[in-house]
């Protein structure tokens, strides 16, 4: 999202050189900017400290992507951010995790349809609309596109996305500025979306050190 916004701002940022995550963020010189040792983190050139993928990208925008002079597209802005962390990133991360071996097995039936319900949202909103606020591209946009590139890549197949064809249209509409062309490289929509392999968890597991957890009696 940061970069992306920086593409469109003209702002400069540099990506720290061999940061390892797990690693990096947990010495004593990061966690001296970012006590939290969250990431991503961003220090200004004067040496203010901002972390949050969202509070980074604002930061980092132009007034274009910040809604305008429109107080009415600021808040759709931000509404749609909200929607973003709210309803598509727990959905997202239900369904797609799992199956790329980083969290258990889900045992909620429901999380199929739980993004159902969110692109069904999404695909009736860009009916009769090219953006999600306003007239031109904005962090809306940004943020909620960066947010589905998990499904889109993973799980949403062609079978499956022609149920979305306006929400379709937007997410190649976005994926195609040069602005994100320029951070999002070699995207590729799903062909056939992942199945869930126990393995995958089990290994990642034995490379982070993790404890498998412990069956419900």
């Amino acid at each position: 999202k940061a970069l992306i916004a920086a593409q469109y701002s003209g702002a400069k940022v540099k990506v720290a050189d061999n940061f390892k995550f797990g690693e990096s963020n947990k010495s004593e010189e990061f966690l001296k900017k970012f006590p939290g040792g969250k990431v991503p983190a961003y220090e200004t050139a004067d040496g203010k400290c901002l972390t949050e993928s969202n509070a980074i990208a604002y930061f980092l925008a132009n007034e274009q992507l910040r809604g305008g002079k429109c107080p009415l597209v600021q808040a759709q802005v931000q509404q749609w951010i909200s929607f973003a962390d709210n309803e598509i990133l727990p959905a997202s991360c239900a369904w797609v995790f799992p199956l790329l071996g980083i969290m258990p097995q889900q045992k909620n039936p429901n999380v199929k349809r739980d993004v159902e319900v969110v692109l069904q949202q999404l695909n009736k909103k860009l009916l009769d609309a090219t953006y999600l606020a306003g007239e031109r591209i904005t962090l809306a946009d940004i943020v909620v596109f960066c947010t589905l590139l998990h499904l889109y890549e993973h799980v949403l197949d062609s079978s499956v996305r022609s149920a979305y064809g306006n929400l379709n249209r937007w997410f190649v509409t976005i994926l195609n500025q040069p602005q994100v062309k320029a951070v999002i490289k070699d995207f590729k929509l799903c062909e056939k979306a992942l199945v869930f392999d126990p393995k995958k968890y089990s290994d990642f597991l034995a490379k982070t050190g993790g404890a498998k957890p412990q069956q419900a009696p």
